[in-house]
């Protein structure tokens, strides 16, 4: 199996090639835009000087929603229960997909905190 950095890269022209605009979540400190393409999520994060994009696998909500519905969970706790280490890779991958989920309405974000980890309850 090729690394991740080398199955998930692609030329920026086709990165952005067909996609839709899903809507946004809130973060802490931005306010993040999730993109729809036909194989994956675009989150957008606003820096001091443009955007910085994550790709998330167009499947990883449905993982999500399947083994956590009706839970609340943090980014940290579905990588680690997660048995999908190629869409979740790292807690920042998970958490882009939570992101993606709350753009979708298929999660919120919940005020409450879990030492410095957001916390999600998943529709």
């Amino acid at each position: 199996m090729r690394p991740y950095w080398e199955r998930n890269c692609m030329k920026p022209v086709r990165l952005f090639e067909g996609v839709r605009y899903v809507g946004e979540a809130e973060g802490d400190k931005r306010t993040y835009y999730i993109f729809e393409s036909d194989d994956r999520y675009l989150v957008l994060g606003p820096t001091r000087d443009g955007y910085y994009v994550n790709l998330v696998d167009r499947e990883a909500p449905a993982v999500i929603s399947k083994a956590f519905a009706g839970q609340k969970v943090t980014s940290k706790l579905v990588t680690a229960k997660s048995r999908r280490p190629d869409i979740f890779h790292s807690p920042l991958a998970t958490l882009n997909a939570l992101y993606a989920m709350v753009a979708l309405r298929r999660a919120r974000k919940l005020k409450q905190r879990q030492g410095r980890s957001l916390v999600f309850k998943i529709s």
